[in-house]
């Protein structure tokens, strides 16, 4: 491993909270197919998952057509009910600041990234980002975490994911990069350690000075 140059962030749970408009936009999508709606605390969990995975814990109609109901209320709901987490924007900043490169991967659409990237007024905090719309197969799939590489000019020697669930985690594993993992608000923290990231820190506030740890350890070992 080299130096850390590069860091690929997820969104969903890692640096913002969009769990009201993507309850809202499941809640359209089941009531236009005529579906019970389930709870938002049973919804809530599957944020940041593939919206197939999350429909098939509810029911066995076809994905393709709930996810074309999702979309459709999902480009109004969830970029409004959008808030950054505590502390992500003076995490960000600090990284930036320490002239890290900066990408997002996400399984939102990439018009809904720059929605919230430009509401929470954060386009000059990240080079690229990569939506779900962008590939063909999304988180636990490391194809997402490819594409953001190739947009920054980056190796996988000289880069790391910032995540907050265990398809984060997966997904660098596959490429192989290391992982840090964020205590989130959606994803249950022994299920996420269970996939062994090689970092676990309690707030994003913590990540700028572990990125410098890392980056240290490096260097004693050269």
């Amino acid at each position: 491993m080299t130096r850390i140059r590069n860091v690929i962030f997820d969104l969903d749970g890692t640096l913002i909270d969009s769990s009201d408009g993507v309850v809202a936009a499941f809640h359209h999508a089941f009531r236009t197919a005529g579906l019970p709606l389930p709870p938002p605390e049973a919804i809530k969990p599957f944020i940041g998952y593939p919206l197939e995975v999350a429909f098939a814990h509810f029911t066995d109609c076809p994905p393709d057509i709930l996810r074309t109901y999702f979309r459709q209320a999902g480009s109004d709901t969830i970029v409004a009910a959008t808030a950054p987490l505590p502390g992500a924007r003076e995490a960000l900043e600090e990284i930036r600041a320490r002239s890290f490169r900066t990408a997002i991967a996400t399984t939102k659409i990439t018009p809904n990234i720059e929605g919230i990237l430009d509401k929470l007024g954060w386009r000059h905090l990240f080079d690229t980002y990569a939506g779900g719309n962008e590939v063909s197969r999304v988180k636990p799939d490391p194809e997402q975490f490819r594409l953001v590489l190739n947009r920054l000019g980056a190796t996988l020697e000289n880069s790391i994911v910032i995540g907050d669930t265990i398809n984060d985690v997966l997904a660098a594993k596959a490429i192989p990069m290391p992982v840090i993992v964020v205590a989130s608000p959606f994803e249950p923290r022994e299920k996420v350690i269970s996939s062994r990231p090689d970092f676990f820190v309690e707030s994003i506030l913590d990540v700028p000075g572990l990125l410098d740890e890392i980056n240290a350890r490096v260097e004693e070992d050269r």
